[in-house]
């Protein structure tokens, strides 16, 4: 009798342990924020505005997401339409500390939404996929990624596709 109750604690302890270690996102989808005014630390143009609000089209389908961004205005302005639409908490990352956004990332199950900037978030796609990805210009607003777990993989590195906006 001893030994079944040592069996099934083990069993569920590994059980445990399995689903952290294979916790992570099916999808994470990385955007640079929506177009910006000129000025120190500026918020998102009428455009940006129309482009962050169309952003909700592509995530209708999800009964939940996990939405991070950087403490920027533009960042958090583009964000502000998922998180309305979502009613859940923007998750600030520190932009200069992308190591610790990944590790974050990587607990997480679901649906992942990262909006970041033009320097990062090529560089976020590159720590995430083990892939080099290209430079983002200052003035490319269209582009993004969707990056999914590779099939042998633990969720630890994800296939990374580029795309563009439609809108």
């Amino acid at each position: 009798m001893n030994n079944k109750i040592i069996l099934a604690i083990t069993f569920l302890v590994m059980s445990f342990n399995c689903s952290l270690v294979f916790a992570a996102p099916d999808e994470i989808y990385l955007f640079r924020h929506s177009e910006k005014l000129t000025g120190k630390n500026p918020a998102l143009s009428e455009v940006g505005k129309a482009r962050a609000n169309n952003l909700v089209t592509f995530f209708k389908e999800y009964p939940n997401i996990h939405i991070f961004s950087s403490n920027y205005k533009r960042t958090l302005q583009t964000a502000a339409p998922l998180q309305a639409y979502f009613n859940t908490d923007v998750n600030v990352y520190n932009a200069g500390e992308l190591s610790d956004l990944k590790n974050e990332l990587l607990k997480l199950k679901g649906v992942v939404v990262v909006i970041g900037h033009s320097n990062t978030t090529p560089q976020l796609a590159e720590l995430l996929s083990n892939e080099k990805v290209p430079a983002m210009s200052e003035t490319q607003f269209t582009q993004y990624f969707i990056l999914n777990k590779k099939l042998s993989s633990n969720g630890s590195e994800y296939d990374v596709t580029h795309h563009k906006m439609s809108f």
